[in-house]
């Protein structure tokens, strides 16, 4: 008798532990049951390991990751490539999934300061930080025209403004809903968040190599997520409701099949798939 032999692919979540008090037993976030509900749909096992956020981009292009998914802001730059004038090189583009999330930056002070930041120009002459290569960096120099210091996460932006190391932070709106506007949240009755004007809206969305044939085989599991309402489900129960975005609508999920060759067949050949990941709530987080 034949035996029949299923293969299972090993998809490999990244994440940079941040957390002050180290890594507790549990992670958790909108985001890792996302990517759990996809390891099911294609019957694929999660493990969990950790990257450096910063060095995303030349980890996937060097085969060390293969897809970035966190809470990852679409830009056009990241999505064509830029040239870095602090490294001097050349930033190679990644491909993009359909958007899933709706965000936007903004601006975290002291609560007892809050009164200070009316607009825009009452963060002149103050000290600002960002996590490094984040949306939040592009926006104080872009909005506000400051140049930010580079902080490893978000997460230690609450940390670094309580302190008073910084006047203050820019970072994701889904981040600070939950650290400091939420009742329960560790940052409630210390910190205060500004809006700050000019400030466009955002998008999440999951990054592959560019030209990877991963992006349709991630874009048509997202979609089966908001086809069936699990992904409305996930988004409830950490409060996203209300940023949910499906850009997947369009997938035509009836008539896919998975592709057996390019990046997709790389992957599924060795046996593993890397996920970028760093830690931030609601997205990932540890319970």
């Amino acid at each position: 008798m034949k035996k029949l032999v299923v293969l299972m692919l090993v998809l490999v979540l990244g994440l940079t532990c941040v957390l002050s008090s180290g890594c507790g037993e549990k992670l958790v976030g909108f985001d890792i049951e996302m990517a759990e509900a996809v390891g099911e749909i294609l019957d694929i096992k999660i493990e969990f390991t950790e990257i450096n956020w910063d060095l995303k981009v030349d980890l996937i292009n060097g085969n060390q990751i293969d897809v970035v998914w966190n809470g990852f802001t679409y830009t056009k730059d990241r999505d064509d490539g830029y040239y870095d004038e602090e490294n001097q090189k050349q930033i190679g583009g990644l491909d993009f999934t359909e958007f899933y999330m709706e965000n936007r930056q903004v601006a975290v002070v002291k609560k007892s300061d809050v009164a200070n930041y009316t607009s825009n120009a009452s963060f002149a002459g103050k000290r600002g930080v960002a996590e490094a290569t984040s949306a939040g960096e592009t926006v104080i120099i872009e909005v506000l025209g400051s140049t930010p210091a580079a902080a490893a996460a978000q997460l230690d932006i609450f940390t670094a403004v309580q302190a008073g190391t910084y006047d203050y932070g820019v970072l994701d709106a889904t981040m600070a809903s939950e650290y400091i506007v939420s009742e329960n949240g560790g940052y409630h009755d210390s910190l205060a968040v500004v809006e700050l004007e000019g400030v466009e809206k955002e998008y999440y969305a999951v990054a592959v190599k560019e030209d990877s044939n991963a992006k349709a085989v991630l874009n048509y599991a997202i979609a089966k997520l908001y086809e069936s309402g699990k992904a409305q489900e996930i988004a409830k129960k950490y409060a996203c409701e209300g940023v949910l975005y499906n850009g997947f609508a369009d997938i035509d999920t009836a008539n896919f099949t998975l592709p057996t060759d390019g990046e997709w067949a790389r992957i599924k050949n060795k046996g593993t798939m890397v996920i970028g990941y760093t830690i931030f709530a609601p997205m990932a987080y540890m319970a």
